[in-house]
């Protein structure tokens, strides 16, 4: 059964980051992930959340702002988390890259939305073989108009149409 007190503390974004450390060992799995989602969760209670034997805490962890650098290079390696480190904007470049090649179309898809994405990977990604990923890459504002204009002229029309959503594609004939 939830503690129902503890649970509302640790969803309080007032919470301090001393008392989120305090309840982090909770044996709540969902005490955990609420501390995990917290924005006043230290970078040190985050490293400790990182190796919850809980794969929803986890992706809490890796999706978290706060979360240190060195912590999501090694989240990078667990398989059942790799697409929530993909979307983090603190994911080192190197990593970002190396993910761009996963066989996981959700990792490489997290990766086209993260908003730290270089033009290089994007353009990798542009021409991935599935369509989600190249619908992705169009739908990130960092997108190039070059990427963009070749992605209006996509083969499928679900990437045409949501490159034609993009505010920075130029307004051109898209192929329906």
């Amino acid at each position: 059964m939830i503690d129902l007190e503890t649970l509302a503390l640790v969803q309080d974004q007032n919470t301090s980051p001393e008392d989120l450390d305090r309840h982090c060992t909770n044996e709540d799995p969902f005490i955990r992930a609420r501390i995990a989602a917290n924005l006043n969760t230290s970078p040190e209670t985050l490293v400790k959340l990182s190796k919850d034997d809980k794969v929803f805490v986890r992706e809490f962890v890796a999706e978290h702002l706060n979360t240190p650098v060195d912590t999501l290079v090694e989240l990078s390696n667990d398989e059942d988390i790799v697409s929530w480190v993909a979307g983090n904007p603190n994911t080192p470049l190197k990593i970002l890259n190396k993910l761009s090649l996963d066989d996981d179309v959700f990792v490489r898809i997290s990766i086209s939305v993260n908003p730290n994405i270089t033009v290089g990977i994007l353009d990798k990604l542009s021409k991935d073989s599935d369509e989600n990923v190249r619908a992705a890459v169009a739908k990130n504002l960092k997108t190039p108009v070059e990427i963009l204009k070749r992605l209006s002229q996509d083969e499928n029309e679900s990437v045409r149409e949501v490159t034609a959503e993009n505010p920075n594609t130029p307004k051109l004939k898209i192929l329906s």
